[in-house]
C-alpha cells in the first residue's frame, strides 16, 4: 500500500495555518475519530451535521487532507469481507492437492490473505455486493465436491460488512507544508537532493530536525521498514530509531495495527478452530470462551456457536505463542472440552502490511493548539 505522491502544486494549496476555528475543529475531528459518521463527529465538536459536512468537503476540495483506506485502494468499492474456512481430506493425492491449491488462489484472487496447508484453508476475500456473493457462492465448491476434497459437504463462510472499515489519512503533504520540507516528489530521483528545513516556531511540538524528518517519512510510508525510512531521511538507522522512539514515547504520533492499538509489535497472526465435545453442557462450552477471554485475550476476532468456535489472534513472538497454545491445550485436555485436536494455522504478521496505520491526531493537536 504505497503513499500517493504529492506535487508542489498540491502543497501550495495547503494552508494549514490559515484555517478558521471551525475548520480546525473539523480537521481535528477527522483525525481524532476517522471511523465516525458525520453525525457522530459533528456532535463531538458541537456543530450542526450540515455545517460539519460542508466544511469537511471544503477542506477535502482544497487538499488540506486526503483519505486513504486502510486495506488497499482496489478494495474501497467492495461491500463485503468474506472469511472462508474448510478442512481438506487427508487422503487427497498430492497432484490433486497441487491442482486444488492453484485453483484456490485463482478463484480467490481478490483475497487479503490466504493460508493453505495439506489439511486446512483459511482466506479473507472481498465481494462487490450481496447479490454477487449469492450468485457465485457455490460455483467453485461444486467442482471440487466431486473429487471429495472437503472433509465436510461445504466450506464455512462468515461474512462481514466492509462499510465500517476504518480509514486513515495521508498527512504527509500537510506535515511537509507545516515544516517547510523542500523535498522532491519524483520517486525515481534522490528525494533528499537540496534538502532543507526552514524552521517555524511551533512552540507546542518542540521537535528537533531529526524528529521532524522521522515523522515525515513515517507518515509518508508507514508500511516501510525503519532501515528503508532512515535511508530516505538521510539518517543513520540508530539516529532514526532514536528520533522515532522519542516521538512515539511523547505520543506525538501513534502507530497501530488495525484493529488493536497494542498489536503494533506482534510478529504472528494465528487462526484457531475448536470443535466442542457434544457431551459437554452449553455452560461448560461458554466457560471455555470466558477462559479464552480472561486468560488468552490475544484474539481480535471470534466467531462461535454451540458446536465450534474460531479465533483469529496476534502474538508478540513465537515463545509467547507456544506458551499460550500449551496452556490452552492443557485446559482443553483437563476439561475434555473439544472432540478433536484444534486446527491451527500461523502466519508471520510482517506479511500483512496492509493492516498498518498511523494515528496522527496527537501531532495535529500539538501544532494547531486545538483542545479536545
Amino acid at each position: 500500500m504505497l503513499s500517493q505522491i504529492t506535487t508542489s502544486k498540491d502543497i501550495n494549496k495547503i494552508k494549514p495555518y490559515r484555517l478558521s476555528d471551525r475548520e480546525k475543529l473539523v480537521l481535528y475531528a477527522l483525525a481524532r475519530c476517522p471511523s465516525y459518521s458525520d453525525v457522530d463527529a459533528s456532535e463531538k465538536v458541537s456543530m450542526k451535521r450540515s455545517t460539519f459536512t460542508a466544511i469537511k468537503k471544503r477542506l477535502k476540495d482544497k487538499n488540506v487532507y486526503k483519505l486513504k483506506y486502510r486495506l488497499s485502494f482496489k478494495y474501497i468499492d467492495e461491500e463485503i469481507i468474506k472469511c472462508t474456512f474448510f478442512e481438506i481430506n487427508p487422503n487427497t493425492d498430492t497432484d490433486v492437492l497441487e491442482e486444488f491449491s492453484k485453483a484456490v488462489f485463482d478463484s480467490y484472487s481478490n483475497s487479503v490473505y490466504n493460508i493453505i496447508t495439506d489439511s486446512v484453508y483459511v482466506g479473507f476475500n472481498f465481494v462487490k455486493d450481496f447479490a454477487k456473493l449469492k450468485k457465485g457462492r457455490f460455483k467453485f465448491e461444486e467442482r471440487w465436491l466431486k473429487k471429495k476434497i472437503f472433509t465436510k459437504e461445504y466450506p464455512k463462510y462468515i461474512n462481514f460488512s466492509n462499510k465500517h472499515s476504518s480509514i486513515m489519512f495521508n498527512y504527509a503533504p500537510m506535515i511537509k507544508h507545516i515544516f517547510r520540507l523542500d523535498i522532491k516528489d519524483d520517486e525515481d530521483t534522490d528525494c533528499l537532493d537540496k534538502y532543507r528545513i526552514e524552521d517555524r516556531k511551533i512552540a507546542k511540538a518542540k521537535l528537533s530536525r531529526n524528529e521532524k524528518k522521522a515523522i515525515y517519512y513515517m507518515l509518508l510510508q508507514p508500511e516501510k521498514s525503519d532501515l528503508y525510512l532512515s535511508k530516505q531521511a538521510g539518517m543513520t538507522l540508530q539516529a532514526f530509531n532514536k528520533a522515532k522512539r522519542r516521538v512515539l514515547d511523547r505520543g506525538i504520533i501513534k502507530p497501530i495495527i488495525v484493529p488493536m492499538h497494542k498489536a503494533l509489535e506482534n510478529e504472528l497472526i494465528v487462526f484457531k478452530h475448536f470443535r466442542f465435545n457434544q457431551v459437554r453442557t452449553f455452560e461448560e462450552r461458554f466457560e471455555f470462551l470466558r477462559y479464552m477471554d480472561r486468560k488468552h485475550s490475544h484474539h481480535f476476532m471470534r466467531v462461535y456457536d454451540e458446536n465450534e468456535c474460531i479465533f483469529i489472534s496476534v502474538y508478540r513472538n513465537y515463545p509467547i505463542y507456544h506458551k499460550n497454545i500449551k496452556d490452552i491445550e492443557e485446559y482443553v485436555a483437563k476439561n475434555s472440552i473439544t472432540s478433536h485436536k484444534p486446527t491451527i494455522a500461523v502466519v508471520p504478521l510482517k506479511n500483512i502490511i496492509y493492516l498498518k496505520n498511523v494515528v496522527f491526531s496527537g501531532l495535529y493537536r500539538k501544532m494547531s493548539e486545538t483542545d479536545e
